[in-house]
């Protein structure tokens, strides 16, 4: 029986890697593979429970920050005790190296390195380790082939998309209708929204600066939350913007608030492929973001693209946006579903073939 184990390297939360490993974990699982996870925090109850109604199991190992030592004796015991067939790392650098590394010692021999971003806040340590990042890992895996290209130079790697549940992001006038009365929003009032941890990547204060440049009709809708949500907080009580900015902290129906939003930003200063921006196009959003995010990531050529270093060019872009009424809308989320199919970001179809990558993986070591 093949027995797959993925590992998350950041916060299993609301986040990229996470929805990543939920979506390939539940599909596999399906197709009754066991599958398990392990996780570097404690998870909520509601991941749980989906986790154990799609009989996943749950290895919690908060050791790996601050304890990597105990950790990777842990993580070696895991994969020992359970004869997991398969390691799949989720990461963002060759920090990777110490599940791979584990994997090694526990004689786990299809050991799958995941790439999920094109920089790190470990620019040193990442290319110390990345001899033995090499010597560790047998596949490699990337978002996307900038995120490929920058961790693994010039050796061979995949690109798995990251697909999304599709249909789950239609526009609903429902949801709007209830998340714009939640927040006080007016008839008028046009609300710009975006997804992601509050970190230096994604660079939430850019987009209270655009705010603040906008007039009174515009408002900031914040989805999520992270090291800087504290920070970013203060700032918007600095800036005297409290009356403009929401701030949702996590939610599990993204879809409903992206029906409530008219403008999608994403003002990141690096990414790979992120999910939120995949999402926002197939709820029919127009969407506005950073030149730094890859082109690879305009599913439905209407993307447009900004430099980080002027708010006043995003100023002027979100002005001029010509934003569609709902039924409209409607019909663009539509054609835009055809189009994120067509690129390949569906989920079940990218399950599918990362499910047959790892299967030819184990069947080629049962046979050497």
């Amino acid at each position: 029986m093949k027995k797959i184990l993925f590992i998350s390297t950041v916060d299993f939360s609301k986040n990229g890697i996470t929805t990543f490993i939920m979506n390939n974990a539940s599909q596999m699982s399906r197709d009754n593979i066991k599958v398990g996870i392990v996780s570097p925090n404690k998870i909520d109850l509601e991941t749980r429970k989906i986790l154990n109604e799609n009989k996943i199991s749950i290895y919690e190992l908060p050791y790996r920050k601050n304890n990597p030592f105990k950790y990777l004796f842990n993580l070696i015991k895991v994969i020992k005790t359970n004869k997991y067939n398969l390691i799949h790392v989720n990461g963002n650098s060759n920090t990777m190296v110490i599940e791979l590394m584990a994997a090694k010692i526990a004689g786990c021999s299809c050991r799958v390195s995941h790439v999920h971003n094109t920089k790190t806040d470990h620019d040193v340590l990442n290319v110390f380790l990345r001899p033995v990042f090499n010597y560790c890992v047998t596949e490699r895996l990337a978002c996307s082939y900038e995120a490929g290209k920058w961790l693994y130079k010039n050796k061979k790697y995949n690109v798995i998309n990251n697909g999304i549940n599709i249909n789950q992001y239609s526009p609903s006038t429902n949801s709007r209708v209830l998340i714009r009365k939640k927040y006080n929003l007016g008839k008028n009032d046009i609300l710009i929204g975006n997804v992601g941890g509050f970190n230096f990547q994604k660079n939430q204060l850019f987009s209270l600066r655009i705010l603040k440049s906008l007039s009174k009709e515009y408002k900031l809708i914040l989805i999520g939350e992270g090291e800087n949500f504290k920070n970013i907080k203060n700032k918007i009580r600095e800036m005297e913007l409290s009356s403009r900015v929401i701030l949702t902290g996590n939610v599990n129906n993204v879809s409903d608030y992206l029906s409530a939003i008219d403008i999608f930003i994403m003002p990141s200063r690096f990414e790979g492929l992120p999910f939120s921006l995949v999402e926002a196009q197939a709820s029919g959003l127009p969407c506005i973001v950073s030149d730094k995010i890859s082109r690879a990531s305009n599913l439905t050529g209407k993307v447009i693209y900004l430099p980080i270093t002027d708010v006043k060019i995003w100023k002027k872009k979100i002005e001029k946006e010509d934003i569609p009424d709902f039924n409209k809308r409607e019909q663009i989320a539509l054609s835009n579903f055809n189009s994120i199919r067509k690129k390949g970001y569906d989920a079940k179809s990218n399950s599918i073939k990362l499910e047959k990558i790892f299967s030819n993986l184990i069947r080629n070591k049962e046979f050497k």
